[in-house]
């Protein structure tokens, strides 16, 4: 991505970039693993250095889900946090606090992520992380 490409999506007025790495318990990238936000059929995968990177609407606190090892891993993304990096490994797995927060609002959340997810703004947006 050039400098003139991130200028557009930091400043695009509905969806920001959230870039992420993932990685096991002593550091080591976690390649090929899937990052869904969670709610909607939005997601995309790790590369080979574990990094990722997905539009979310830019001033919504969101929570993505990684299937990992027959388990879900589950994280709030708050609309500050532009960089994401979390260590998958032995008491690391979930995180209760999130889930409670979800299940506050997700029905709400969800249906408002869908409209979104499929609007022509975001077919727009998505390029970003391309």
């Amino acid at each position: 991505m050039t400098l003139g490409q991130n200028r557009i999506a930091e400043s695009h007025t509905e969806f920001r970039r959230l870039a992420g790495i993932l990685m096991d318990a002593d550091g080591q990238p976690l390649s090929g693993q899937n990052v869904i936000i969670k709610g909607t059929s939005i997601g995309t995968q790790t590369d080979f250095d574990g990094k990722f990177c997905i539009m979310i609407p830019k001033n919504k606190t969101i929570f993505i889900e990684l299937p990992f090892c027959f388990d879900q891993i589950f994280r709030e993304i708050k609309p500050t946090e532009k960089i994401v990096e979390m260590r998958i490994g032995k008491g690391k797995r979930k995180s209760k606090k999130a889930w409670r927060n979800y299940d506050k609002i997700k029905a709400e959340l969800n249906s408002e992520l869908n409209k979104i997810y499929n609007s022509s703004e975001y077919k727009n947006a998505e390029k970003y992380c391309g």
